[in-house]
């Protein structure tokens, strides 16, 4: 037996020594499976109420999903469309999440598309924009000798060259009405509308206005200082429901992480939320502290139970007791803070984070701005924003000027540069 064998069997040893037939937790809902996300979707019921009603209705409806990054909108939007699946047979769902420098129509095309896989017209348009379709689209060239009509007469295939979309709008209101030929409902969802620029945001939103309150439902997410607390939006009225998704209560994150637990247990192992050993590899303690350290945030939970149940699997712990669980919050940090793409400019934002508490354009200093080479702290901001979807640091839900903390991720103590 080979040296890597004998680690990979040590390791599957502990995780079955646990009960457990993998590492649970995942940091993105877009990787699990529909099953899979069923056993784990925790809590949302009044959201999840308020979004489904309107699907009982008959008028074309738009919702917004908003909230922080990693509060969970991507599994909420998922579980949405997976109930729309599984009840609303006439309905016809795609899911998409906005690619880098694509306009909000092109999303829309490319989401629709991938669904209709028995439509050429649908599958051409994926070719022609570079993507892979599900069934390649040819057309047909004729070998007959000239004079002589080649109907029923043999031919070869030749690729479709690929070029951009010239109007991606008037493509998918036209791909929309073959769907609708089948259909009595099409919904397209659009996520990530927050890892982009909220100016950016706001005129892809602008630009989509016309395709938004056409005939198809719209999904679409984002977090506040991009979409709702934009004025020009709300005049828009480009919405019919906006759902905010807020921080979980620690109850409901607890069972959050019995459900993770018991997604990778037998099926007919899987435990009670009242049983003391639903927590089992972590004790009552340390579970209770990971919930209290994860504030509610589900990606918080999911990145610091992966890297605590590593670091456990890694010293071949029995338990994880409040001693491993110090280890692997000290592990996740170590590795959020490795992340690759960070620069020196980004550690020592990240530090100066980390040395004020609370960083906003009323707690940085001039010195703090000449030290960075800047001369206003909105030059700083696609920086902050960048820390955030790295989950080290938060941006605060206040109504006034931008102010970030650091995540509970990582340690305010911890002023280390890398």
């Amino acid at each position: 037996m080979s040296e890597a064998d004998r680690i990979y069997d040590e390791l599957s040893r502990t995780l079955s020594r646990w009960g457990l037939a993998a590492i649970p937790f995942s940091e993105s809902a877009s990787t699990l499976r529909g099953s899979q996300l069923r056993d784990v979707f925790t809590g949302r019921t009044t959201e999840l109420r308020e979004a489904l009603a309107l699907f009982h209705g008959r008028e074309r409806k738009r919702l917004l999903v908003y909230g922080w990054v990693g509060i969970g909108k991507t599994a909420f939007i998922l579980e949405l469309l997976g109930v729309l699946r599984r009840k609303a047979k006439d309905t016809l769902t795609t899911y998409i999440q906005l690619p880098p420098a694509t306009d909000l129509a092109t999303a829309a095309l490319i989401a629709l598309a991938r669904e209709m896989e028995d439509d050429e017209w649908a599958q051409h348009q994926l070719n022609q924009m570079g993507l892979r379709p599900r069934k390649r689209p040819v057309k047909k060239k004729g070998t007959a000798k000239a004079g002589v009509s080649s109907t029923g007469i043999e031919t070869e295939e030749e690729t479709v060259l690929v070029q951009s979309p010239r109007f991606p709008s008037l493509s998918f209101e036209d791909l929309l009405q073959r769907a609708l030929d089948k259909y009595d409902r099409v919904v397209v969802a659009i996520d990530d509308l927050d890892k982009q620029d909220p100016a950016r945001v706001r005129q892809l939103l602008r630009d989509a206005q016309g395709m938004l309150k056409g005939e198809a439902w719209f999904i679409l997410s984002g977090h506040p200082s991009g979409l709702t607390r934009d004025i020009l939006t709300r005049e828009m009225g480009l919405f019919d429901l906006a759902i905010e998704l807020t921080p979980m209560d620690q109850s409901t994150t607890y069972r959050m992480l019995v459900n993770y637990l018991n997604s990778v247990r037998p099926k007919n192992a899987r435990l009670a939320l009242d049983d003391p050993k639903a927590v089992y590899p972590f004790t009552l303690r340390t579970a209770s502290q990971l919930v209290a350290r994860s504030e509610g945030v589900p990606r918080w939970l999911n990145r610091l139970g992966s890297y605590v149940m590593l670091e456990a699997i890694e010293t071949q712990a029995e338990t994880i007791t409040p001693k491993v669980l110090q280890q692997g919050l000290e592990y996740a940090e170590r590795q959020l803070r490795g992340q690759k793409g960070l620069t020196p400019e980004d550690y020592y934002v990240l530090d100066l984070v980390l040395e004020k508490g609370t960083l906003s354009d009323e707690t940085i200093t001039l010195e703090d701005l000449e030290r960075i080479k800047v001369k206003e702290f909105g030059e700083i901001l696609p920086i902050l924003e960048k820390l955030v979807q790295f989950d080290l640091v938060h941006r605060l839900p206040s109504e006034r000027a931008a102010e970030y903390t650091p995540t509970p991720l990582i340690s305010r103590e911890s002023t280390k540069k890398s």
